[in-house]
């Protein structure tokens, strides 16, 4: 289905075009939450209750919104968050994605569940990656992500630390979520963790991350892997602010809040 461009003028807009034009399994991935997706509405609910306060006459006719995070200059204060398989919009998958980044002039978070590798992704950038990782228990497997990242050029590490559990994604079930054939966790490929359990009772994704995913993560492997990281190290998830002060005393860079 195509879709007329001059129509797309802002975010709601992306969003219908997207329902229509993605598969069901596809479009349901991307925009539903876990459970009754309590968090999801409340994440909405609170920019709409953002209220501003403009200041007038304060001669705007100079604008500049660049700044820097972790001394690294973007364009402006908005960063291209992580989100898996892109290929599933997209044939060029985050590889596009970044593209498109480089161009805004901001960083990209790339997925650990990306459906590009990280060097067919980096081979195309033209700003700054950071890399987003998942802690395995093939903590071999977790290391040389970091390490191929660092080789790539990807100027830090964003270590996800509330994702350990899967949420129950309602629709994902429904869907019996899975990776289109020929589609695959590129980034996982060596190490023979790309695909899905083939036995699976309802979301494929769920159930990788059960079987994949080190429950066992804890504040001593955030010193293991700020010891073993070449660069800054940020974790992403944290909500609490002792879990932020304890972030820094272990070694982080910086915290990411998100409630995922």
């Amino acid at each position: 289905m195509a879709v007329d461009k001059s129509e797309l003028v802002n975010v709601f807009d992306y969003e219908a075009a997207a329902r229509e034009i993605l598969p069901k399994l596809a479009y349901d991935y991307y925009r539903s939450g876990a459970n009754d997706e309590i968090t999801l509405h409340e994440n909405h609910t609170a920019y709409e209750r953002i209220k501003l306060k403009p200041r007038v006459l304060r001669d705007i006719s100079k604008r500049d919104l660049t700044t820097t995070i972790l001394g690294q200059t973007v364009s402006m204060p908005i960063l291209v968050v992580p989100t898996a398989f892109h290929c599933l919009a997209h044939p060029e998958g985050e590889v596009a994605t970044a593209r498109a980044a480089g161009k805004a002039g901001t960083i990209m978070m790339l997925s650990t569940l990306s459906t590009s590798s990280i060097e067919d992704v980096m081979s195309e950038a033209t700003g700054l990656i950071w890399f987003q990782l998942y802690v395995y228990k093939d903590r071999e497997a977790t290391l040389s992500l970091v390490q191929r990242a660092e080789s790539a050029g990807c100027t830090a590490i964003a270590l996800t630390v509330d994702a350990q559990v899967w949420g129950r994604r309602e629709r994902d079930i429904k869907n019996r979520f899975r990776l289109p054939k020929g589609l695959s966790i590129k980034n996982l490929m060596p190490t023979g963790k790309e695909q899905f359990p083939k036995e699976q009772a309802d979301s494929g994704l769920a159930a990788y991350v059960t079987w994949q995913f080190d429950q066992s993560l804890c504040w001593k492997d955030v010193e293991w892997l700020c010891a073993k990281a070449k660069v800054p190290v940020l974790l992403k998830g944290v909500l609490h602010p002792e879990d932020a002060r304890l972030a820094i005393d272990h070694g982080a860079a910086g915290v990411i809040v998100s409630n995922h």
